[in-house]
């Protein structure tokens, strides 16, 4: 019988085996991305809360060759192939990638999954991986989200999957869905605050210089992307952008808080930033 979401405690007493999917042409951060996520996590916690052993334990699999050729041209040996016997899989990531749609048709890839998906805590996918959780029917009335550019696609193709393009990443039961490449990562975050609590999940986030956990529901088109607010010739006004997206605004601003910005101060130093 497979573990309901949320079995494991934040003390994490047995090491949880984490298993992604991937295959040739595979988008190399969505593999090594998450799994530095979960690795930095065993090692925060044996270096700051005395962990006799990882918590997590990671595994690399490949479709077929034990080599993996990335879209990027370097290379990821996994640890075995689908073929082979392995322990326990508690928690099962697919990649995306360009060869996404390749994977997907592999009739034997879907079998495996459809079986594990009965037997893993959680299944999830990165980015594109979410065509080959659609192919094997795991998606059917659920709620997913994949890369920005492939939202159409994956609706127009599986028009009984819930397809939201917003979200970085989405929670649907004990399946997990997130938008492109770096997207993983911040599922990957949220999995580890699942297991072991705010608190670590937010340390390993400084840990790797990360965005201190982006909430599942913020639009993949964050407003710095979304928007060409700093000028490149004026570093205050800068300062002023950074603050004023990363502030929740009440109400307005008088000219003496915004001098308090810029360092401009005074009455009127509003009207003295270009």
């Amino acid at each position: 019988m497979p573990q309901p979401v949320g079995l494991l405690d934040r003390s994490l007493t047995r090491p949880a085996r984490v298993a992604l999917l991937a295959y040739d042409d595979v988008q190399i951060l969505d593999v090594t991305g998450p799994l530095e996520v979960f690795g930095r996590t065993s090692r925060w916690l044996r270096e700051h809360r005395g962990a006799s052993s990882d918590c997590y334990t990671l595994e690399l699999l490949s479709t077929q060759a034990p080599v993996i050729r990335s879209s990027s041209g370097l290379r990821l040996h996994a640890d075995r192939t689908l073929g082979s016997p392995g322990g326990r899989i508690d928690t099962l990531l697919i990649a995306g990638g360009i060869g996404v749609q390749r994977t997907a048709q592999d009739a034997q890839v879907l079998a495996w999954v459809r079986a594990r998906a009965l037997q893993v805590r959680r299944l999830g996918s990165v980015c594109t991986g979410a065509f080959v959780l659609a192919e094997a029917g795991l998606l059917d009335g659920r709620r997913a989200v994949t890369h920005w550019s492939a939202c159409d696609e994956l609706a127009r193709r599986f028009p009984q999957v819930k397809v939201e393009r917003d979200p970085i990443f989405i929670r649907d039961g004990s399946l997990y869905t997130s938008a492109g490449v770096t997207a993983g990562m911040d599922l990957a975050l949220a999995l580890v605050e699942e297991d072991c609590g705010r608190e670590v999940a937010l340390a390993v986030a400084r840990e790797l210089v990360l965005f201190l956990r982006r909430p599942g529901g913020q639009s993949q088109f964050s407003v710095q992307l979304s928007t060409r607010g700093e000028s490149r010739h004026d570093p205050d006004w800068n300062r002023v952008v950074r603050w004023c997206r990363g502030a929740r605004l009440r109400g307005p601003l008088g000219s003496v808080h915004h001098g308090r910005q810029t360092g401009r101060g005074g009455p009127g130093g509003l009207h003295r930033v270009p």
